[in-house]
């Protein structure tokens, strides 16, 4: 099944407790048609972000929040004043060393040095599955 897209689309809002690594949106049901074909992910959520709040980390791993890291874990600087609401995204491609079957993403949010709680108000998940 070569070649098609899944996504998920979360509009719930999301709690993030301090500086908790978070799941903001969880996407399944990606398959490859055989060994080492890339996983392009891409994400986006809208944040307002918690009391002091100076940054935060984007991840997006596979099959859960303690899940293999896709891509690089870095810490971005917010735009905007702590406690105000901005748009981030992330993209990544996953390549896994063997077939994957029916495969499950998360997008993950973690503030950096938040003294509040913040709160993810919508996220969304896509991946073209090779």
């Amino acid at each position: 099944m070569p070649g098609y897209t899944t996504s998920v689309t979360a509009t719930a809002d999301t709690a993030l407790v301090t500086t908790a690594e978070t799941v903001v949106a969880t996407l399944t049901g990606c398959s490859t048609s055989g060994p080492g074909k890339p996983v392009r992910l891409t994400g986006e959520f809208q944040i307002t972000l918690g009391t002091n709040a100076t940054g935060l980390t984007v991840r997006i791993r596979r099959d859960s929040l303690t899940g293999t890291l896709v891509g690089e874990a870095n810490a971005v600087q917010i735009e905007t004043a702590a406690a105000s609401t901005e748009d981030h995204d992330i993209e990544v491609t996953d390549t896994p060393t063997g077939e994957i079957f029916n495969a499950t993403y998360v997008l993950t949010v973690q503030q950096v040095a938040a003294s509040a709680n913040g709160s993810v108000l919508q996220a969304f998940l896509k991946a073209q599955c090779e």
